[in-house]
């Protein structure tokens, strides 16, 4: 059971960010586009990075905390997984603390 490690960890990640989603009721679907230039750039920039850390044999993952099923030569899908779930939980906490604060340019919502 231990090879589904990485992902029961995404999957809790995931879960926070649709709680965080709509207990604030930030509706990111919205702003859908935004969010999926983002997700391309950083998938672009971090997946690369990894395959070259990887070729390089200065990253890894251990093989019995992930399925061994690869995106990519030698990342893992929980690795491209991370790169997708982490930056929208980044996003809707950001969303959240701009909602909470009122520093967003609105008051802050006190039915929170």
């Amino acid at each position: 059971m231990t090879h589904f490690s990485y992902l029961v960890v995404i999957l809790f990640v995931a879960l926070c960010a649709v709680s965080v989603n709509f207990g604030f009721r930030l509706r990111i679907g919205s702003r859908w586009l935004e969010l999926l230039q983002t997700e391309l750039m950083i998938l672009a920039i971090y997946l690369s990075w990894d395959t070259w850390a990887i070729a390089k044999k200065s990253w890894f993952f251990d093989h019995h905390q992930i399925v061994n099923i690869d995106v990519l030569p030698k990342v893992p899908v929980e690795e491209f997984l991370f790169f997708l779930v982490v930056p929208i939980m980044i996003i809707l906490s950001y969303q959240a603390l701009l909602k909470l604060t009122g520093w967003g340019g609105s008051e802050p919502d006190h039915d929170l």
